[in-house]
């Protein structure tokens, strides 16, 4: 059992590393980051249970508050993802049978510590009422969230985030379906209590370090997978210029013949919809939102328009930055260049600030400038 347990809280550990490695700061990021720490400190304090602690009735029986965590966030990173607007902040309410269970849990631990000993009746209490908390919350957000998600895919949420949306989902049921059963036989084959209660913890812990697996791998596996094929190098024969050029203009031919209806059809849903202005917007939400292939996109982006999916959508914000920073100026008002980049669906002032940089030549400051200095001699003319 140690030996799961450690490997667990290593693994979540690992995926915790990779995660906040990557630039993706969006809320959905974030959710993903706490349940990854709350998994990881789940299993270290069982493993410190295990090892340190003498006493079996803690052992086997003393349940972990923070499994009440795990229904609750899963719950908020589809609704993150099935509403661009969605404030967190008005949720609050569903982490309380957590806090309520952690007071307990800490409490309790504490009373045990003072007068010396594990008091039965008391750690039988907190089990059954923490039992029937975890396994209701464990029950009721994961059945919320396939549904959203089956509502909501292909209309907000993409590909990769249902997969992955159902799949813990799926795995928060099977631990409660493994639950209803273990009590099932508890009940019938009392004599074989401790197997059972091994049984069940080692397929909980299991299910937790595929939870994690699942989180790794959906932040490993770009969103830009597809690549163009190219040449191999099995042929040592250089080609002349001549058929380097009628090969590029056959390429083009082909890619224009290909592609050009569907890069019309990308680029006015874009447009059209503004899509471009959601910060969490993917290749794969893209994709769900235009009903186009996400790697149809990525060789319409790489091979006809030559341009990254970055590239292309944060030309269109920084053209929509300008456009708002314009009609404040012709009003008068004043500018907030970090709140209208984030109105334009810029995530970070560093990422803005770069990419206005390397599209227009200038930074922002320098830009407002210019167009300030326009107006002011267009005024001075008349």
């Amino acid at each position: 059992m140690q030996y799961i347990v450690i490997i667990g809280a290593f693994q979540a550990l690992i995926s915790l590393w990779f995660l906040r490695a990557r630039e993706n700061k969006a809320i959905s990021n974030n959710l993903f980051i706490i349940l990854l720490s709350a998994i990881a400190v789940h299993l270290i304090i069982k493993f410190i249970i295990f090892k340190f602690i003498p006493d079996e009735s803690i052992k086997q029986q003393m349940n972990t508050f923070i499994s009440a965590c795990y229904g609750p966030l899963v719950y908020l990173y589809t609704l993150t993802k099935s509403a661009k607007d969605f404030n967190i902040v008005t949720k609050w309410y569903i982490f309380i049978p957590f806090f309520v269970l952690m007071i307990a849990y800490f409490t309790i631990s504490a009373v045990f510590f003072i007068i010396g000993r594990v008091d039965q009746r008391l750690l039988d209490l907190y089990n059954n009422t923490s039992m029937v908390v975890i396994f209701a919350t464990n029950l009721y957000y994961p059945i919320k969230s396939i549904f959203i998600a089956n509502n909501m895919h292909n209309k907000a949420i993409s590909n990769s985030d249902y997969s992955i949306i159902i799949r813990i989902s799926g795995c928060m049921l099977v631990t409660d379906f493994i639950i209803i059963i273990s009590k099932v036989l508890l009940y019938t084959r009392p004599q074989d209590s401790q197997i059972i209660n091994d049984i069940v913890r080692g397929t909980a812990y299991i299910l937790l370090l595929v939870i994690c697996l699942l989180i790794l791998r959906k932040n490993l596996v770009p969103e830009n997978l597809y690549q163009t094929s190219t040449n191999t190098l099995e042929n040592p024969v250089l080609p002349s210029n001549n058929q380097i050029e009628t090969t590029t203009q056959n390429k083009t031919i082909d890619y224009e013949f290909r592609f050009r209806e569907l890069w019309e059809k990308l680029d006015n849903l874009v447009v059209k919809k503004e899509l471009f202005r959601n910060y969490d917007l993917t290749l794969d939400l893209l994709s769900a939102q235009t009903s186009i292939n996400k790697y149809q996109i990525s060789e319409i982006l790489n091979g006809y328009k030559h341009k990254s999916f970055y590239s292309y959508i944060n030309e269109y914000r920084i053209e929509y930055f300008k456009q708002i920073v314009n009609k404040a100026i012709e009003k008068d008002e004043d500018i907030n260049f970090l709140s209208f980049a984030y109105e334009a669906g810029f995530r970070s002032k560093s990422s803005f600030n770069r990419y206005f940089k390397e599209i227009n030549g200038k930074t922002p400051s320098e830009y407002y400038k210019h167009i300030v200095r326009q107006r002011d001699e267009g005024s001075a003319v008349f």
